[in-house]
C-alpha cells in the first residue's frame, strides 16, 4: 500500500518526471478509507499534502461500506477537507452531508456506474442546498460507453425516477453545468478549464445540431442533454489542439487502438481464477 517508501517514491518520481512536463495530465492519490487500512489512508493523505495533489477516494458508495468506518477514517487522518475528491457518496446522513459540505469536500457523481453496480441513487438535491461542489464522472474509461451525454440523462433521470418530481434538481441546465465547470470546480481547476471564459484553457466540442436526431430545434439545452450521441461531436479541442476533426479522431489508429485493449483484457483474463 502507500505505506511503503518505496512506493510513495515511485509516486514523487512519476509526478516529477511524467505528470508534471504535461500541461494536459494531473495526478491524484488513491485510497479506499477504511478503519482497517487506516495506516494506508494516514499515508496517503500525507503524500498528497506534500506533493499539492487532491485525495481520491471512493466513499459510502455501497451499504457494506457503511460498517468500515469511511469517515471515521478519513477525519482521524485529518482528510476531510477541500482538497479530498469523494466518488459516489450516495450512502449517507444528512450529518454526513453536513460534515462533508463544511470540510468542503467535493463529490465526483457515477450514475450509470451506480446503476449498473446497484449502488442507490446519491442525494444530489440535499447536496445542492449545502453548495457542495459536484461533477459527473464514468467510473473507469472502458464503463459504460464512455458516454458523457449518456452519464448527463441518467443524473437527471435517477432523480425524476426517484422522487416522480419533474422539477427535481437537477434540470439539464444544471447537469450540463455539472459536466463541464462543476467537474472543474470538483478537481480544483475550474481557474483553468470548464468554461469559454478568456484566460483558460480552449477545452471545447462541437456538435453537430443538423443531424436528424436533433430535429425540429425546440430548446438547445434539453436537446443537447437527451438528444446528443459521440457521433454528434464533430469537432474536440484540447488546450487549443484539435484531437477530433470533422467525426475523426486526429493521429490515432482506433483499430490498433481496439486490438490492443483485446490483447491487455485477453492476458488479464488468463491470470483470473476460472
Amino acid at each position: 500500500g502507500t505505506t511503503d517508501p518505496a512506493l510513495q517514491n515511485e509516486i514523487r518520481r512519476v509526478k516529477r518526471e511524467v505528470i508534471d512536463p504535461n500541461p494536459l495530465a494531473r495526478l491524484q492519490i488513491g485510497t479506499h478509507p477504511s478503519t482497517g487500512n487506516f495506516p494506508s489512508v494516514e499515508a496517503s493523505e500525507k503524500l498528497a499534502r506534500e506533493l499539492g495533489v487532491s485525495l481520491n477516494v471512493h466513499l459510502l458508495e455501497s451499504k457494506a461500506d457503511l460498517t468500515a468506518g469511511q469517515m471515521d477514517a478519513l477525519r482521524r487522518a485529518n482528510a476531510l477537507h477541500s482538497g479530498l475528491v469523494a466518488n459516489h457518496v450516495i450512502q449517507t446522513t444528512d450529518a454526513d452531508l453536513d460534515e462533508l459540505a463544511a470540510a468542503g469536500v467535493s463529490v465526483a457523481h457515477n450514475p450509470l456506474s451506480n446503476m449498473r453496480l446497484a449502488s442507490g441513487v446519491i442525494r444530489l438535491p440535499e447536496m445542492k442546498k449545502r453548495n457542495m461542489k459536484v461533477g459527473l464522472g464514468l467510473d473507469g474509461g472502458t464503463n459504460d460507453t464512455s458516454d458523457m451525454f449518456n452519464v448527463m440523462r441518467a443524473a437527471v433521470g435517477l432523480q425524476r425516477a426517484t422522487t416522480t418530481d419533474p422539477a427535481v434538481y437537477p434540470t439539464t441546465a444544471d447537469v450540463l453545468r455539472m459536466a463541464t465547470l462543476g467537474g472543474a470546480e470538483a478537481l480544483g481547476m475550474d481557474k483553468e478549464i470548464g468554461s469559454l471564459t478568456p484566460g483558460k484553457r480552449a477545452d471545447l466540442q462541437l456538435v453537430d445540431a443538423q443531424a436528424v436526431n436533433f430535429a425540429p430545434k425546440v430548446d438547445w439545452v434539453n436537446q443537447l442533454v437527451f438528444n446528443t450521441q459521440p457521433a454528434n461531436v464533430s469537432w474536440v479541442f484540447v488546450d487549443g489542439r484539435a484531437l477530433k476533426r470533422e467525426g475523426r479522431v486526429v493521429g490515432i489508429d482506433t483499430a490498433k487502438v481496439v486490438a490492443d485493449a483485446q490483447l491487455a483484457a485477453d492476458r488479464v483474463k488468463k491470470l483470473l481464477p476460472q
